[in-house]
């Protein structure tokens, strides 16, 4: 039987090759845009789900109010984790993270890194980044040691073995390789190619809730609740404002607790990498829906229209004893056959879009994320409902026609569904008037966001940047290429100005009277203001 109705299918396809062609591009071509969508959604939802300890490990973000307004940061200083571990049972472990641009050199090779972290002992053994040479427990255990990856293993020493050698970092300082990881995973929020014992930094010596620069994790107890950790830092920094900082009043410093699992989508605050927000994730999700639904209405109106020119054949099942039942399963597995052969033809689309889609998406999603046992089975869950939702309809219509009917026509038969194919096209247009009118506005706000006068002109901007190393000998370079009669002037800043992160506060007056305030700040040399078509970049 199956045999029998797969066959009829096949010549019913190919006897109405236009319509067959249009149906298939339709749906392939909406399940393949779905496909992108939904692998980028799964991607985002999986964000630092990797890792073993994962419900575990908490984020430590900083919030303090000179008396002016509340303020909050994505780092701390270097007292939290220590002192979070020293008075709070529930706290395993800490992990201090700070990411450097730092020029790394081997023998001839130098290059300038900018995935370069210092991390605390605790970091491999925290996180489930696995290591392929080396032991977590020791690998950052004491100064001057450092892990790399895999391919910086390959790009600095080819197919020998790094372990045990020395790489210098800045032009001062030999850290000794004792351990390989694998690349992280592109859902992780901290990407490294290298990762240096934390207490190779100065900062590391003294502790201190200000000067807030590092990023801190704790990992905590099996089965402890972060909210009830959070009571009991939020009652514990309350006295420490009160007896060691000696802020009353507006004045207060605090730290707030956010799940690993729940940063990338849900906090405000941005760590290594750029979050996202579950709204978006929410609107994508939508936007992917309402393109599986203008696809499953297109079939269905063609397959309703089509129903005229096939009474013929449903009149001589009915005449040869076929049932209702047997017609519309008849007419639900060419469904199914037409909506099989699309999702192949999205998958291959897909598939060859994927470069594109990354460059859009700005992700580095794997052609292998599409092969993967979760999409297939998502793919064929898709491809099932669509088979059941755009051919239930039409498979209705027809298995319901009667023979009577059919026969007093003369194999001609004029649909009673108009009503609803017409009630489908009008809600087939509102969502493509929908998504057109949404894709203007996006757009329009992007070539805004191109064109928008940022008060400099960026595309003879320059930036330099400069590390500990060469930041002594700044005056000397500023000077020559002030020579250089193509550079109109040479100024020196913190960061880009695209991007100001640097905070501090300002005080005025003395005693009762004295204010203090917060400020974004930018910290640069005098020339800052001259008309730029050059710009060092100091940090």
């Amino acid at each position: 039987m199956f045999r029998n109705y797969l066959k009829t299918a096949f010549r019913s396809l190919m006897r109405n090759k236009s319509y067959a062609a249009i149906n298939i591009a339709g749906l392939s071509i909406g399940i393949a845009a779905c496909l992108l969508i939904g692998i980028y959604i799964l991607h985002e939802l999986s964000f630092d789900k990797f890792h073993a300890n994962a419900n575990r490990i908490a984020r430590v973000t900083m919030e303090y109010n000179f008396g002016d307004a509340d303020n909050k940061l994505a780092i701390t200083g270097t007292k939290v984790g220590p002192a979070f571990q020293r008075t709070f049972p529930e706290v395993q472990a800490y992990a201090r993270t700070m990411k450097y641009t730092r020029v790394v050199s081997f023998e001839e090779k130098a290059f300038e890194e900018k995935n370069f972290l210092y991390a605390d002992s605790a970091f491999f053994g925290m996180f489930s980044f696995p290591l392929l040479a080396g032991k977590a427990a020791t690998a950052l255990n004491s100064p001057d040691k450092i892990v790399i990856t895999n391919k910086m293993a390959k790009k600095y020493f080819g197919s020998s073995d790094p372990i045990g050698k020395i790489l210098r970092i800045g032009g001062t300082k030999d850290f000794i390789i004792t351990g390989i990881a694998a690349e992280p995973p592109a859902n992780s929020q901290i990407q490294f190619d290298f990762v240096a014992s934390f207490t190779s930094l100065g900062a590391s010596k003294v502790e201190n809730w200000w000067e807030a620069n590092y990023i801190t994790y704790l990992l905590l107890a099996p089965n402890t609740k972060i909210s009830s950790v959070q009571d009991r830092v939020s009652a514990f920094m309350k006295k420490v404002n009160k007896e060691e900082l000696k802020m009353e009043g507006s004045h207060f410093l605090a730290f707030h607790l956010e799940p690993l699992i729940s940063i990338h989508l849900s906090s405000a605050l941005d760590g290594f990498e750029p979050n996202n927000s579950i709204t978006y994730i929410y609107i994508l999700a939508i936007v992917a829906l309402l393109i599986l639904c203008i696809a499953s209405v297109n079939y269905t109106n063609l397959a309703t229209a089509q129903s005229a020119s096939r009474t013929a054949e449903i009149g001589i099942r009915k005449v040869l004893g076929a049932e209702k039942f047997q017609v519309f399963r008849q007419f639900i597995g060419e469904s199914l056959l037409i909506t099989t052969i699309a999702m192949i033809l999205a998958l291959t689309i897909a598939y060859s879009l994927l470069p594109l889609f990354n460059q859009l998406a700005g992700k580095q999603l794997d052609h292998s994320v599409l092969f993967r046992p979760s999409t297939l089975l998502v793919l064929a869950g898709t491809g099932v409902l669509v088979s059941l939702a755009a051919g239930f309809y039409p498979a209705l219509i027809l298995s319901n026609l009667r023979l009577i009917n059919i026969l007093k026509s003369g194999f001609t038969f004029t649909s009673s569904g108009s009503g609803i194919r017409k009630s489908l096209i009008v809600f087939q247009f509102v969502i493509s008037v929908f998504l057109l009118i949404a894709t203007t506005i996006v757009l329009q706000q992007l070539s805004y966001i191109r064109n928008k006068d940022l008060g400099y002109n960026k595309d003879h901007v320059l930036v330099l940047p400069l590390d500990n190393v060469m930041r002594p000998g700044y005056d000397d370079l500023k000077k020559a290429l002030a020579n250089n009669p193509q550079i109109k002037s040479v100024s020196a800043a913190y960061e880009e100005p695209t991007d100001i992160g640097w905070g501090d506060g300002i005080r005025a007056g003395e005693g009762a009277t004295e204010k203090q305030v917060t400020v974004n700040a930018l910290p640069v040399d005098e020339d800052i203001e001259e008309p730029q078509t050059s710009y060092s970049l100091s940090k």
